[in-house]
């Protein structure tokens, strides 16, 4: 699973049209509210937790499960809108199960019996748990897409969490008690799983599979190495703890093997180095209250002279330069 995740501002307009006050949070979470354009700003699984963990403390039970309306998220996220296509249930849940990590960076398991499925989430190393809002928004999301593309108010016969439900809010929406339990699951009958889909459409799906398919391909193709390098190297950069040492120690590998395995790769450390600090330095350059300076310390320079003379090396353009044309684009 990709270890980076795109905040765009469909999402950010989605919150702010529950009342949420996004450039308060993204302050809150360290993301630049600037640099959330329709491109999307990559974040790395920390800076989602925190993201997520700070919107959920501005959220009542309410607009959790407003956030979930399929009606209102359905358009912008193509996965979503491609798994209503779906003939029914099963196949839709399926569906977005294979395309998730194209929504959020974690990992739904759908697994059936010869009377229900489940769903269950969570991250894949296990390391955390998911937020509360991520997994009891998902599941009031997935209720909702059973809801809207059967026509039928089916109800879950188990809703369960590691997380607390609150007051009421989610019992009345789901129609069960939800509990507290060890792992994250949401379980249906069957049978009302495999009730028809009115959404069906197989026109639609075939445009869209091939390219969701292709999405996700590209991000499967980059399961090496050096991409585990440079996963690494996104979160230690701005730590100020960008150097071989470091990166090693969280591989648990010795110096000398994480640089036989990048040489391996045709790449070196200090090649990854400068590739994860250009594609930060993109990132801030997209806000504007960013100065050169604190980009430069941001991403590992003792100086903005240096960080420009890079920052030319790797593009052709200087970066007043590319400021400029990010406006135009």
């Amino acid at each position: 699973m990709s270890n980076f995740y795109l905040v765009d501002e469909s999402y950010k307009a989605h919150l702010e049209s529950l009342g949420l006050n996004m450039e308060l949070i993204f302050k809150k979470s360290g993301i630049p509210v600037n640099a959330v354009d329709k491109d999307g700003y990559t974040i790395s699984k920390e800076q989602y937790i925190l993201l997520m963990n700070n919107i959920d403390r501005m959220v009542d039970d309410h607009q959790i499960i407003e956030h979930s309306n399929i009606d209102r998220i359905m358009m912008f996220v193509p996965p979503l809108f491609a798994a209503m296509c779906s003939k029914d249930g099963k196949h839709c849940f399926e569906r977005i199960s294979k395309y998730k990590k194209l929504i959020g960076p974690f990992i739904l398991r759908v697994e059936t019996d010869d009377e229900k499925l489940s769903l269950t989430y969570e991250f894949d190393d296990g390391s955390v748990e998911l937020p509360r809002i991520t997994v009891l928004s998902e599941q009031v999301l997935m209720v909702n897409i059973i809801r809207k593309a059967t026509g039928l108010d089916i109800k879950p016969i188990k809703v369960a969490s590691v997380h607390d439900y609150g007051k009421g809010a989610f019992e009345k929406f789901f129609g069960i008690k939800p509990t507290q339990s060890s792992i994250n699951v949401l379980e249906f009958r069957l049978e009302d799983i495999l009730e028809p889909f009115l959404t069906e459409n197989n026109i639609m799906w075939s445009y869209l599979e091939p390219e969701l398919t292709k999405r996700i391909k590209e991000i499967e193709i980059d399961d090496s190495f050096s991409a585990k390098v440079r996963s690494v190297l996104f979160e230690l950069i701005p730590a100020g703890e960008a150097n071989v040492e470091s990166v090693a120690k969280e591989l648990a590998l010795s110096i000398r093997s994480l640089q036989r395995k990048l040489s391996s790769e045709n790449t070196t450390f200090i090649k990854e180095l400068n590739h994860t600090r250009e594609l930060l330095a993109r990132n801030y350059l997209k806000d504007k209250s960013i100065s050169n300076d604190d980009i430069a310390f941001l991403i590992g320079y003792s100086e903005a002279n240096a960080f420009q003379r890079a920052f030319r090396n790797w593009t052709g353009m200087t970066t007043g330069q590319y400021r400029k044309n990010y406006e135009v684009e």
